[in-house]
C-alpha cells in the first residue's frame, strides 16, 4: 500500500513518485507504530523497491527515526541496479489493459516474471490476487500506471548517466547503514549482479549474503 498502490491514495504529480516520497512517509509510519502502539523493536524485511525504502531509512542519523533499525534484509536489491533489469521492468509497467478475469490477470504476469521462480498455477493465482482490483466491472492492476513515467527515461539519450547519479546516492546511504544487513539474491537476478552482491558484503554493513538457485 506504498502511495500509489494497493488502497493507498493516487499522486497528483507522478513526479514524485520516488524513493525520497516513500522515505518520508515511512518515516511518518514508523512514528504512529511507536505513538500508537507502543512498538519498541523494529525490524525490515525489503523487496525490490521496499529494499530501497530500507536502505534509505536505515541511512537517517540516530534520533531522526522514531526507532531504529534493528535488523535490515535486503531481497533482490542493492544500491547499483543494473540498467537492463531496469529497462525490462520499464517495458511493462503501467502499460497493461483490463482483464476479464483475475485469471487473466495472473497470466499476464506470469508472462514477465517467470524468473519468480517455480510455481503451481494455485500458488501463483494466489499470488496474483492481491494485485489486482475491480473497476467498472473489469480486472486492472492496483497501482497508478502514472508510476511508469519514472521507467520512461530509461529509453532517452542520458538516460545511462541518470542511473549512475542515482546509484552514487544508494551507495552512499548504503555506507551509512549500521544495522546488521543479510542480503538476499537470486542466482538468475537481473537486478542485483553478482558484483554489487560481492560489494555489499565488503563495504557499509558488510552484508551477509543468502544465494537461492533457479530464482
Amino acid at each position: 500500500d506504498v502511495v500509489g498502490r494497493g488502497q493507498s491514495d493516487w499522486l497528483a504529480d507522478a513526479a514524485l513518485y520516488g524513493v525520497p516520497t516513500y522515505a518520508a512517509d515511512h518515516m511518518g509510519l514508523i512514528a504512529q507504530l511507536k505513538a500508537q502502539h507502543g512498538v519498541t523493536t523494529l525490524d525490515w524485511v525489503g523487496t525490490s523497491m521496499g529494499g530501497l525504502i530500507g536502505m534509505a531509512v536505515s541511512s537517517l542519523p540516530d534520533g531522526v527515526l522514531a526507532l531504529p533499525i534493528r535488523k535490515l534484509v535486503l531481497n533482490d536489491v542493492g544500491p547499483a541496479l543494473s540498467f537492463e533489469g531496469l529497462a525490462r521492468i520499464g517495458q511493462y509497467v503501467g502499460k497493461s489493459k483490463p482483464f476479464d478475469s483475475v485469471q487473466a490477470a495472473a497470466d499476464a504476469m506470469w508472462a514477465v516474471s517467470s524468473g519468480f521462480g517455480p510455481h503451481t498455477p494455485a500458488q501463483w493465482l494466489a499470488l496474483s490476487k492481491p494485485m489486482v482490483v475491480q473497476r467498472d466491472g473489469q480486472f486492472v492492476l492496483h497501482y497508478d500506471p502514472s508510476i511508469a513515467k519514472a521507467f520512461e527515461g530509461l529509453s532517452q539519450p542520458g538516460a545511462q548517466a541518470l542511473v549512475e547519479q542515482g546509484e552514487a546516492a544508494l551507495w552512499a546511504a548504503y555506507d551509512a547503514i549500521r544495522s546488521p544487513t543479510l542480503l538476499l539474491r537470486g542466482a538468475t537476478s537481473d537486478l542485483l549482479s553478482v558484483q554489487t552482491a560481492q560489494a555489499m558484503c565488503q563495504r557499509g554493513p558488510k552484508a551477509t549474503l543468502k544465494v537461492f538457485e533457479g530464482v
